[in-house]
């Protein structure tokens, strides 16, 4: 079954959404490291959740909050998002913090890769990662 172009997720499991919610919380209130706890227990709790890829996501963003926390705990995040649900409505983005990530690591050619992979395949689309990583190419490269 396909909504807006994009594969459905698993349906929620019990107690998941609010699990989620509470782990997103955390980072509205900007309790970082703690969000960081409970998003990995979350993912131990709802490995195959519908939330899933949107936690992977999270962990990757929280990884990169100043002082980086992170960097490669990010990538990795990031990757696995990229890597498990190729078709979520977080690659655009995911792409893009990729790109961001390889630049803090120092691989300008790697960051090359993923901003350019994000106005490529969603340029169209009127994405917002796409302007975003055309903006930072512009400005770093």
């Amino acid at each position: 079954k396909q909504s807006n172009g994009w594969a459905d997720p698993a349906p929620a499991q019990e107690g998941e959404y609010q699990a989620y919610r509470a782990c997103y919380d955390l980072v509205k209130r900007k309790k970082f490291d703690e969000a960081i706890v409970a998003f990995k227990q979350f993912q131990t709790d709802f490995p195959e959740g519908r939330y899933s890829a949107n936690s992977y996501y999270w962990l990757g963003e929280l990884y990169l909050t100043p002082p980086p926390r992170d960097i490669e705990l990010a990538r990795q995040s990031f990757t696995f998002l990229l890597e498990r649900y190729p078709n979520h409505n977080k690659v655009p983005d995911t792409l893009y913090k990729l790109g961001k990530v390889h630049f803090l690591k120092g691989d300008m050619s790697k960051s090359q890769e993923y901003l350019q992979r994000v106005i490529r395949e969603h340029g169209s689309t009127d994405s917002s990662a796409a302007k975003l990583a055309q903006a930072f190419l512009q400005d770093k490269f």
